[in-house]
């Protein structure tokens, strides 16, 4: 009976492991990557010929200089974390992680809806580093901000996504670590609120989004994951 009911408690584990891993998969990569972040991000950036949209420099945006090695963070620092970040949380610990997918799916979804109407754009920003791109021939990281131009829209900017996505992330290993504390996830928590950080700056200094669009895209991270959270983690509630 004892051995019954081990392999029973280990099945009914990994039954449960196996369908949030499946279903987190699912909200990840189906409907967060491709479906919102892909499919729909690219459409809505081509919902508006090129030079049209607004922009919300007035702020002092124009006093922030163009500093290519924050691609360091815009780039190769974000996507890192959030690649990392959504594997654990889709397959170590897959339970918890529900939270962060729904919150990855509605902060997306929410952001697609306000680029149809409300189409911000930097455009102007980039004709003018595009004049000048000859000054930093050599420089690996004004290189690869000048491809990442060519590659991505110009419009697509408030709520800013690498402001919102880097925030939310931070804020489920915040969430995490207050529930199952220890030196490690609080180490992890710490670092991806640095990586975070950084991202939210880099993107103004690389010219890819106005201070409104940090500040929207924050704010977004924050209202939507505090309330996923607070829903999907009834039983341990946090302030």
């Amino acid at each position: 009976m004892i051995e019954k009911a081990f392999f029973k408690e280990k099945s009914t584990k990994w039954s449960k492991w196996l369908s949030y891993a499946i279903v987190n998969f699912f909200l990840m990569v189906v409907v967060f990557y491709i479906l919102l972040n892909t499919i729909a991000y690219d459409w809505t950036g081509s919902l508006y010929p090129e030079g049209t949209g607004f922009h919300l420099d007035f702020l002092g945006d124009n006093l922030i200089p163009f500093i290519p090695e924050m691609a360091i963070f815009y780039i190769y620092l974000f996507y890192s974390m959030v690649i990392l970040s959504m594997v654990y949380f889709a397959f170590v610990d897959g339970e918890k992680g529900y939270a962060l997918s729904w919150s990855l799916v509605i902060i997306n979804a929410i952001a697609i809806l306000v680029y149809i109407v409300f189409p911000v754009s930097t455009y102007w920003w980039r004709q003018d580093l595009f004049a000048i791109e000859n000054l930093y021939k050599g420089n690996f990281f004004a290189e690869a901000m000048f491809g990442y131009y060519r590659s991505d829209t110009s419009f697509n900017c408030l709520p800013s996504l690498h402001a919102a996505v880097s925030v939310i992330i931070f804020y489920a290993w915040y969430r995490y670590c207050k529930i199952k504390p220890s030196i490690t996830r609080k180490i992890i928590a710490i670092i991806t609120l640095i990586i975070a950080t950084g991202v939210v700056l880099s993107t103004l200094f690389v010219k890819q989004h106005y201070i409104l669009d940090e500040i929207a895209g924050i704010l977004l991270a924050y209202f939507v994951g505090k309330y996923t959270y607070n829903f999907l983690w009834k039983k341990h509630k946090l302030k």
